[in-house]
C-alpha cells in the first residue's frame, strides 16, 4: 500500500473498532493480533498482510471491503457497487463526494479540516452502535456540526453531510447490513430534528418562560383541550409550546418538517385551528430541496421573494396565513421582505440560541401574559 492507502486503511479500521467500543488491546485479541501492530496499522505505519486484513475484518464484523474504502484516492464506491462518501482535505476546507442518482456528486465544506470530519462522523457511529438511538445519533452528530462549522448553511450540513453519512452503510454496526437506510433517514431523521430543535433553543427559552416539549400522548391531550376545536389532532403536533402562569399553560405548537412539502397540507387544518384561537402554529424547516447534478445546490422550495416567479408554497404563508410563521435553517431561503403579510418567512441558523425564532416565542408569551 502507498502512504496515503495505509493511513485510510488504518482510519477505516480505528473507526469500526471505536464504533464496536473497542480499545486497542480489545481489538487484539479478537483479531489474534499484537496490540502495537494494530496500532502501527492505525497510524498507518504498518502494511497489514492478507491474513491480518480478514483478521482484522471478521474481529470487527464486516467484509474486508468495508476496510479499503477510500484507499486508491479515495473512490466513494464500495467493490460491490454500494455508494459511499468520499472525503478530500484541500488547503481551504473538505469535498465531500457521493453518488447522486446518476451523478459523482460533490459538496464543498470550507474552513474543514479532515479530523473534524472524522468527529462528526465518530459521534453518528457511536451513537448508531447504540441499540434504539438512531435518532440520538443523528441530532447529535448534526449539532456538532454545527458547532464546528457555525458558518456553514445548516441545511447543507443537514442535507449533504448528515444524511449521506447515515446513508453510508459502512457507518452503521454490522446487524443492520439488510436495513433499506433510505426509508430508516425517513423514519429517523423527523424525530432527529425534533431533538435538535429542543437542545438547540430549550435552555435559553426555559430562562425565559417558555417550555417546548415533544410531550407524550397524555400532555398533547391535556394541553390542546384548551383549543376546543375538532380540528385539533394531538399526534400531529410535533413540539409543543408552553408557559408557566398559575400552572402550565399552552402557548402553540411547533410543525417539524425536513422540507416544505413534507406533509404541509396536512397540518393546515389544525395549524388553522390554532391561529384561529389565538395560539401559535409554527412552521420550522430545512428547507431542503436539490436536484441531482454534479455541484448540486440546495435551493429550497420558496423561490423568489418577489416578482411573477412567487411559489404557491411561499403564498402559503405570505398571503394565505396558514402558518403563524415559518422558520427556514437554509441560507438560500429568501425571507419575507417589507408589505404586509399574512405571515412571514424567517432564515436562522445554530450560531446562537438568541435569535429571531427564539423572540418569535418569547415576544408571544410576553403579548399572552400582557406584558
Amino acid at each position: 500500500m502507498s502512504g496515503s492507502d495505509r493511513q485510510a486503511f488504518g482510519r477505516n479500521v480505528r473507526q469500526r473498532r471505536e464504533l464496536l467500543g473497542l480499545s486497542q488491546e480489545g481489538l487484539a485479541a479478537a483479531a489474534g493480533l499484537d496490540r502495537s501492530y494494530i496500532g502501527g496499522i492505525e497510524r498507518g505505519e504498518r502494511n497489514p498482510s492478507l491474513a491480518a486484513i480478514l483478521q482484522l475484518a471478521t474481529a470487527v464484523g464486516v467484509p474486508p471491503s468495508h476496510l479499503f474504502i477510500g484507499l486508491g484516492g479515495g473512490d466513494p464506491t464500495e467493490p460491490d457497487g454500494r455508494n459511499q462518501i468520499g472525503v478530500t482535505e484541500l488547503e481551504r476546507g473538505l469535498t465531500i463526494r457521493f453518488k447522486y442518482d446518476r451523478y459523482d456528486a460533490k459538496y464543498c465544506l470550507s474552513n474543514a479540516t479532515r479530523s473534524q470530519y472524522d468527529e462528526v462522523v465518530a459521534v453518528l457511529r457511536t451513537g448508531l452502535a447504540a441499540e434504539g438511538r438512531s435518532g440520538d445519533a443523528v441530532a447529535n452528530a448534526f449539532i456538532r456540526a454545527t458547532r464546528l462549522w457555525p458558518d456553514a448553511n445548516p441545511s447543507d450540513l443537514w442535507t449533504f453531510l448528515i444524511n449521506r453519512t447515515y446513508c453510508d452503510r459502512s457507518n452503521h454496526p454490522h446487524v443492520n447490513e439488510r436495513l433499506n437506510l433510505e426509508q430508516s433517514w425517513k423514519r429517523t431523521s423527523g424525530w432527529a430534528l425534533e431533538r435538535v430543535l429542543i437542545e438547540h433553543y430549550g435552555s435559553f427559552l426555559r430562562e425565559n418562560n417558555v417550555t417546548i416539549t415533544t410531550g407524550n400522548k397524555a400532555k398533547k391531550e391535556s394541553l390542546l383541550s384548551a383549543v376546543g376545536d375538532s380540528r385539533i389532532i394531538p399526534d400531529k403536533a410535533d413540539i409543543l409550546i408552553s408557559y408557566a402562569d398559575s400552572g402550565e399553560k399552552l402557548l402553540g405548537v411547533i410543525h417539524v418538517k425536513a422540507s416544505i412539502a413534507e406533509r404541509r397540507t396536512d397540518d393546515v387544518p389544525m395549524s388553522q385551528a390554532l391561529i384561529e384561537t389565538g395560539y401559535l402554529s409554527i412552521f420550522w424547516t430545512m428547507d431542503c430541496k436539490s436536484f441531482p447534478s454534479a455541484k448540486p445546490e440546495n435551493r429550497g422550495e420558496f423561490g423568489d421573494a418577489s416578482g411573477e416567479r412567487i411559489s404557491e408554497k411561499r403564498r402559503d404563508f405570505e398571503e394565505h396565513g396558514h402558518f403563524s410563521a415559518c422558520f427556514s435553517y437554509n441560507r438560500n431561503t429568501k425571507p419575507t421582505r417589507g408589505g404586509d403579510r399574512a405571515a412571514r418567512i424567517f432564515v436562522c441558523d445554530f450560531k446562537t440560541p438568541d435569535d429571531r425564532f427564539a423572540k418569535f416565542l418569547i415576544d408571544a408569551r410576553s403579548q399572552r401574559l400582557g406584558r
